[in-house]
């Protein structure tokens, strides 16, 4: 397979906080930062980023890709697919771009596509002033369902053709159709996702002290007094993000809505079908402030006040290096322990799954992308065919770390033990619910659900002020 890079991308912040942290604090200037990558079918550039996942390949050497979908006549052979998207490559992550564009290999083989990948940290503002001012890319790689579904309400985006619209109701994990589908029409397809619902911990040191995995709410809070009983610090929390401190915060009230309330109570709440003050909302508050506002859970007042200013990457390693016995938090956190910490089941640090009910479902808290077009071009759609395929999201996997929701990944070929688990954990979920503030408002899942919750962790409000402004900001 051969590729030509004809114009490198800046350094920027690396994709997975980005998806995971529904926001970051790395951004340099406000100037325009769009960088573009071309990707074809011609001249080798001599860097195959895929060799060692090139899940597609074998697909691209016969008369078509994904059984038919998607015929093999050179038909694109001179024409551009735009893909606009918040991953761009980063000091520490200088090849993502490059690693994301590889995976489209057999379909630049099989098609003549050339794929250009817009890559921006200004995503929100420069998406809006593309499709406002009449220049849209043909592809968006949209991490927010609620900027999409603004989008659609404005008529910039395309509904998809009855085969991608089939793909996403049927061969994605259960749930994930609803956040491409608006108005029971639907407008894109799944694409990478993450997992939540995890509390780092560290094997090695669980079975020093003889601590077993917890079952329930109710013997994660049994494990935390034990700890502090055997003169331990339970939990390590850093929410400080910049502009985006507190949705590590937002992360526990959306987790813990599903274990207390269930998953229809979460979706009028993310809807605002009750008010956002509800007593159910209030109930949940105080079921996190159990843990988050526990300083005998913290190591004390003034760490439970540090929440607010740790920032959220320091936030758990304590599990490692020995100050700290548990840590909530998503799948991504694996990258941010220290250089040399063994992750294995029996190593430094492995993840638990918090846990459910045991009476109800397997609740699954995530986030992730969905990737829908913008131009009425069949490459575009067979972009998209190609994007939400599991020989697509296979490479991804293997090649980037990058979970996927697509229920025909072969989890047996996944090479990565920590990767593997996390894979079998999302696809043996019984409910999945996207980041609740991702489907907010933005002046609420961005903005006041954010900082009033911070506000409430360090008791500069009670919970029902938390609740009560929250309400009171969300829009008319």
């Amino acid at each position: 397979m051969k590729r030509t890079w004809t114009k490198p991308v800046v350094a920027v912040v690396a994709l997975s906080l980005v998806a995971a942290a529904c926001g970051d604090d790395d951004d340099e200037s406000g100037d325009d930062t769009t960088e573009e990558t071309t990707a074809d079918s011609g001249d080798d550039s001599g860097d195959d980023a895929g060799d060692d996942a090139d899940a597609g390949d074998d697909a691209a050497g016969g008369d078509s890709l994904l059984d038919g979908a998607i015929p093999c006549e050179n038909q694109y052979e001179g024409e551009q697919v735009s893909i606009f998207s918040p991953v761009r490559n980063s000091e520490g992550d200088p090849t993502v771009v490059e690693e994301f564009v590889a995976g489209y290999d057999p379909l630049m083989e099989c098609t003549g596509v050339e794929i250009v990948w817009q890559g921006t940290d200004q995503f929100e503002t420069e998406i809006n002033v593309r499709l406002q001012g009449g220049d849209p890319p043909d592809v968006i790689d949209y991490p927010q369902p609620g900027l999409m579904a603004s989008h659609v309400d404005a008529g910039y985006l395309i509904a998809v053709p009855d085969d991608i619209a089939e793909s996403t109701a049927n061969d994605f994990i259960s749930g994930w159709d609803t956040y491409a589908t608006f108005n029971d029409t639907v407008y894109g397809i799944p694409g990478r996702s993450n997992v939540k619902s995890l509390v780092w911990y560290s094997p090695s040191r669980f079975a020093e002290a003889g601590y077993e995995i917890p079952e329930s709410i109710d013997e994660l809070k049994a494990l935390s007094d034990q700890i502090v009983a055997d003169g331990g610090i339970p939990w390590g929390v850093g929410a400080e993000s910049g502009v985006a401190t507190g949705w590590v915060l937002t992360d526990w009230m959306e987790d813990f809505m599903l274990r207390v309330n269930g998953e229809e109570v979460y979706d009028q709440w993310v809807n605002h079908e009750i008010p956002f003050n509800d007593p159910q909302v209030v109930a949940v508050a105080d079921a996190v402030g159990e843990f988050v506002k526990n300083p005998d859970y913290l190591g004390g007042d003034n760490l439970v006040k540090a929440i607010a200013t740790t920032k959220f990457q320091d936030g758990g390693t304590c599990v490692a290096t020995g100050d700290c016995w548990l840590h909530r938090q998503a799948s991504f956190y694996s990258t941010l322990f220290p250089e040399g910490t063994d992750i294995s089941p029996e190593g430094d640090v492995w993840f638990f799954y918090l846990p459910s009910p045991a009476d109800g479902p397997k609740y699954l808290l995530g986030a992730g992308d969905i990737y829908a077009a913008a131009t009425d071009r069949p490459a575009s759609m067979d972009v998209l065919r190609y994007t939400g395929s599991a020989d697509y999201g296979l490479y991804m996997v293997n090649t980037r770390g990058e979970l996927s929701p697509h229920l025909a990944i072969d989890v047996a070929a996944i090479e990565d033990p920590l990767v593997r688990e996390l894979s079998e954990l999302q696809l043996g979920a019984d409910v999945f619910r996207f980041d609740a503030s991702d489907l907010m408002p933005g002046a609420v899942g961005a903005g006041t659900f954010w900082t009033e919750i911070t506000a409430w962790v360090i008791d500069s409000i009670d919970t029902q002020t938390f609740v009560d402004n929250v309400e009171a900001s969300w829009p008319s």
